[in-house]
């Protein structure tokens, strides 16, 4: 039995705490140089890294007087305890631009927090169709605790970790922002910003610089980062800074968040020798699983995702780390030169990385990668350690990945991936969905020049390279389905003659299958509808992870030629949204389940109509040998596909939409033709079907050769062999059932 609360301890420990955190706060109100006591969201606080959901630490450094020069390099060992000066004004440069004509695909604009990312901003991408407002794929994230604003920037630098030669390791904030920030711009340099750590003395001891670079038509952005030691005795340092930070949750009206984290990894030496290739299969993490649960307390503890508990056993080194949204990504990568001899695409410098947490509250987290480096050890005299890494900031699109130099080094094309992930996950082989979206590229940018019908004759094409399979299932379940139901009357006098006797009526009914010539192995006439799954789960993961659909209009933008103000202007504007038969520019109300309802989409529709003649030709008639339950539950079926698929569907992208209601316009023209056949051959004639039965078991049709025409046969295909395996399985266990009867 547990223990009932402590409820004094309850009282008195926040109480401890509060007045605990009062005192620091007040000491570093007063200037004192020792190290801060509250560390930022994502800093560490400690040799150990701090909890990632603290706001930033309230050092409040003596503010140098404007006619004051920085302190110099005296060459002599470091006396006290270190702080990073305060910066000096300038101009915080912005990198890239948003107007086209300038020839850059990204605008980077700075934040005094870390000298990291204030807001990254996609030329060619925009929020919606209209093309107002653009994408942001990296931004900085500001909460409010306790009174004090805490910042999460991205890429931002944190805290660097210096031991003294006989002391203890020291923690130096790096993130303050604001008008507290400890970055200069540098003159003469744009994206170029210093950072200066000094003593207790005022003498100068390292010196930080992060220099970006943002060349044209690329949306790889790089940080040289470079740490200097200024003084006369050796130190040893860790470096801290912030990652990728969570991009925004897509719009929620179908299917969830879709964001993830993400890592690449080179094998061990031993089984790749070249270190040429970089894997990325193993490690997709949902963003909630890596978000995790609040720990006690109420905050986030830090979690080390890499290197992780598989990753460490098997000698896996980190190449990349990522995290994405439907659509876009950010991602790190080493800064390497492809064109070098000898390419290293292990990001060397960054032992571990971890995941931390801006708290703004439930529902409000921000989750961040903090990169950290191991121990670098400086010698004296200007000596420094080069810390480079790139980022690519883009959509999701290999194609587009393939064409920047660092991130395709990296084999970066593996941070997109068209999969739902859980159950349906294993059926979505990368090769299928690369073939699938390389058909739907052909059919695009050869044939059609239009993705909606580019969408409309891929599943055509899917369809008719299927149609095979597919006859051949609904020709074996119709058999099936006409044997059983003829043979319903004497199965039901056998459950009356022998009521309560379950063995016997099982062995009758075996008898009267025997009887009939009707197999068990009939069941595999589903088989073949089963194997299809991951196609079609495949088709539909890449029709809606694919952003080359995104913002793009259907036949031709046939719709958009009308005024922008007319309210059915966004019909089939944009194929990864809804169809917005009438859009009413704001969410109206939200709907459990489906999401907000700001338009009148009418392809569900269509579809439920489709789906209600669908299931007039592919549901099986009702037999006798069915019970009441049995045909309400069919009942039941039928009426949810017809009702509440399309209900699910409501709000979901146009892309998909055109998909289902193709694939099941085609499905029941399939259908209607295979019973035509059927009808056409009298496969469903009992008594030819009898004729058939009694010929096969006189050895007619069995051999290769036909012994009227001295012909060769007809080929067994796969499935009619598997089928025959069955049934001699079948009965063979009959006999040997027979042979151990008394």
């Amino acid at each position: 039995m547990p223990k009932p609360p402590n409820k004094t301890l309850r009282a008195l420990v926040p109480l401890i705490v509060l007045a605990a955190g009062v005192g620091i706060a007040y000491t570093f109100w007063r200037g004192s140089p020792s190290k801060p006591a509250q560390p930022p969201a994502t800093a560490p606080a400690s040799p150990t890294p701090a909890p990632a959901t603290l706001p930033p630490a309230l050092e409040q450094p003596p503010q140098p007087s404007p006619a004051a020069q920085p302190p110099t390099a005296t060459g002599a060992a470091p006396t006290g305890d270190l702080r990073a000066l305060p910066g000096t004004p300038g101009e915080w440069a912005t990198l890239g631009s948003l107007a086209k004509a300038d020839g850059y695909l990204a605008q980077v604009t700075f934040s005094k927090t870390g000298a990291g990312i204030d807001q990254l901003a996609l030329t060619d991408h925009f929020l919606t169709i209209k093309e107002e407002a653009h994408v942001v794929v990296q931004r900085e994230h500001t909460t409010s605790w306790s009174g004090v604003t805490a910042a999460l920037a991205p890429m931002a630098s944190l805290a660097l970790e210096v031991t003294l030669p006989g002391v203890a390791p020291q923690i130096v904030n790096l993130s303050a922002g604001g008008p507290d920030t400890r970055w200069s711009p540098v003159a003469g340099s744009p994206g170029t910003f210093e950072a200066i750590i000094a003593d207790a003395a005022g003498a100068r001891v390292l010196r930080v610089v992060r220099a970006w670079s943002l060349p044209k038509d690329s949306y790889t952005l790089r940080v040289d980062q470079r740490i200097e030691n200024l003084s006369g005795t050796p130190l040893t340092v860790r470096y801290f800074q912030i990652g990728p930070v969570d991009l925004d949750q897509d719009a929620a009206s179908y299917g969830g968040d879709k964001r993830r984290v993400r890592f690449g990894y080179l094998l061990p030496a031993r089984l790749d020798p070249s270190r040429a290739a970089v894997i990325s299969d193993d490690f997709v993490t949902q963003r909630s699983d890596a978000l995790g649960k609040r720990a006690e307390g109420g905050m986030y503890a830090e979690t080390t995702l890499w290197p992780n508990d598989k990753s460490k056993p098997e000698g896996f080194e980190l190449a990349w780390a990522g995290m994405t949204n439907r659509y876009f990504g950010a991602a790190v990568v080493p800064a390497i030169d492809p064109k070098a001899a000898k390419v290293e695409r292990r990001l060397d410098w960054v032992a571990a990385v971890s995941r931390v947490v801006l708290d703004g509250g439930a529902g409000a987290e921000v989750i961040a990668l903090r990169l950290e480096s191991a121990p670098i050890t400086l010698a004296p005299g200007a000596a420094a350690a080069s810390l480079p890494v790139d980022l690519y900031a883009g959509p999701l699109d290999r194609s587009i990945i393939a064409k920047e130099p660092t991130p395709a080094a990296s084999n970066l094309r593996g941070l997109v991936i068209y999969n739902f992930g859980g159950p349906c996950g294993f059926c979505t082989f990368d090769i299928l969905t690369s073939l699938l979206l390389g058909l739907l590229h052909f059919l695009h940018d050869v044939v059609f020049r239009d993705w909606s019908l580019a969408i409309i004759f891929l599943v055509v094409i899917v369809r008719s390279c299927l149609h095979p399979v597919t006859r051949w299932s609904q020709i074996r379940m119709a058999i099936f389905g006409k044997q059983m139901a003829g043979m319903a009357p004497k199965q039901k006098e056998i459950q009356e003659k022998f009521r309560g006797d379950t063995k016997k009526i099982q062995e009758e009914t075996q008898k009267l299958w025997r009887e009939q010539g009707i197999s068990p192995a009939g069941f595999l006439g589903c088989l073949p509808a089963f194997l299809q799954t991951p196609v079609w789960i495949a088709l539909y993961a890449t029709l809606y992870f694919a952003v080359e659909l995104r913002h793009q209009g259907a036949f031709y933008g046939l719709f958009q030629v009308q005024p922008t103000a007319s309210p059915f202007w966004q019909f089939l504007g944009d194929l990864a949204e809804s169809d917005r038969f009438i859009y009413f520019g704001k969410v109206l109300f939200t709907v459990p389940l489906l999401g907000p309802i700001d338009a009148v989409n009418i392809l569900p529709l269509l579809l439920g109509i489709v789906f209600f003649i669908q299931q007039k030709y592919l549901t099986p008639p009702t037999t006798a040998a069915m019970t009441p339950e049995q045909e309400m539950q069919q009942k039941m079926m039928k009426w949810m596909t017809v009702i509440m698929f399309p209900v699910f569907m409501y709000n979901a992208p146009s892309g998909l939409s055109l998909y289902f209601v193709t694939n099941s316009t085609l499905a029941i023209m399939e259908s209607k033709w295979i019973r035509s056949h059927m009808d056409k051959h009298g496969m469903l004639d009992m008594d030819k079907m009898k004729a058939r039965r009694a010929a096969k078991a006189a050895g007619a049709g069995t051999a290769m050769w036909d012994r009227k025409s001295a012909a060769p046969a007809k080929e067994e295909g796969f499935f009619a062999k598997l089928q025959r395996l069955a049934e001699e399985k079948q009965r063979q266990g009959q006999k040997g059932a027979k042979k151990r009867k008394p």
